[in-house]
């Protein structure tokens, strides 16, 4: 009999061992598991991390567009309210005139605000356009002034410094064009 109880003691021993090793085994597999699992938790959460930046830098980017976008709305319509009123006075001048010669076409987009005065004495040394036929060079001085810069229409440079100019040099307006004048 104690043989029969030291066996059943052995046998329940030997099972109590393999299920302790079947329990660490179980455990080590899940732990192996779980552990990429959170990894994998990790890395989705720096992606989604890094997504919603994007997402924030995007909003923004748009709501700079957005008010860009408005911004030239707002240009757009004093503009157009702007070349509405040219066209209402061109309109009231040309049926008040009656002859429509034109004669705003010669006029400079300055409209005299950035228009350098001239003095008496240097009218006198240039001499004007009726009796000269052409003034100076504004950009050299040495020339004979040929060359209308646009969109100002100033008659004011010869045509090498109208080739280098990037401004009228009599307003200071941007040139975006010229065109040559020939007097003769």
């Amino acid at each position: 009999m104690m043989q029969a109880r030291k066996m059943w003691a052995a046998l329940a021993e030997q099972r109590r061992s393999h299920l302790r090793l079947i329990v660490s085994t179980v455990e080590a597999r899940a732990a192996k598991r779980l552990k990429a699992k959170d990894e994998e938790i990790e890395r989705v959460r720096g992606m989604n991390w890094a997504l919603e930046e994007r997402l924030r830098s995007l909003y923004m980017e748009a709501q700079m567009w957005r008010d860009v976008a408005q911004s030239h709305e707002a240009a757009a319509s004093v503009l157009r309210a702007d070349l509405q009123r040219v066209l209402d006075a061109q309109a009231v001048r040309g049926g008040a005139g009656g002859d429509g010669d034109g004669q705003d076409d010669a006029e400079s987009c300055c409209w005299g605000e950035n228009q350098v005065p001239v003095c008496a004495e240097e009218e006198a040394e240039v001499g004007t356009p009726a009796t000269t036929g052409v003034g100076r060079c504004k950009g050299c001085g040495e020339g004979a002034a040929v060359v209308l810069l646009l969109p100002c229409r100033h008659l004011c440079v010869c045509a090498p410094c109208a080739a280098s100019a990037q401004a009228c040099p009599s307003c200071g307006c941007a040139k975006n064009g010229s065109v040559c004048v020939n007097f003769s």
